[in-house]
């Protein structure tokens, strides 16, 4: 599934992307191997904030997935290409999260590594 875009009448520059469009779609690694599915998206509603994206990984038909909750930072979206990838998949070999308790918060360990300039 690709990522589309919705162009805002009247803005120039903006482009929005519906949050269903992301729940089925796949995500690819920086290499662009395949990685996961995105299972959902939670946010937090009263705020207009994403908490986390519940990203699936392996499994077979929802048979031995696992579910990581990976921040939207860690996420780079090209809607002009449909791609969605994830800066880096150290940390996906885990256990991830159990599908009948879901986190309040995303999993920091995904995190971009970030350079800090003295």
């Amino acid at each position: 599934m690709s990522i589309d875009r919705a162009h805002v009448p009247g803005c120039d520059d903006a482009a929005l992307t519906p949050l269903s469009l992301f729940v089925g779609a796949s995500v690819a690694g920086p290499d662009g191997k395949a990685v996961g599915t995105i299972a959902d998206v939670m946010m937090a509603a009263a705020e207009g904030r994403i908490v986390y994206v519940a990203l699936s990984v392996g499994g077979i038909v929802g048979i031995g997935e696992r579910l990581f909750a990976v921040p939207w930072g860690a996420f780079v979206v090209d809607p002009a290409n449909g791609a969605l990838s994830v800066r880096e998949t150290a940390g996906f070999d885990g256990p991830g999260f159990d599908k009948d308790e879901w986190p309040c918060v995303a999993d920091t360990n995904f995190l971009p590594h970030r350079l800090v300039s003295a």
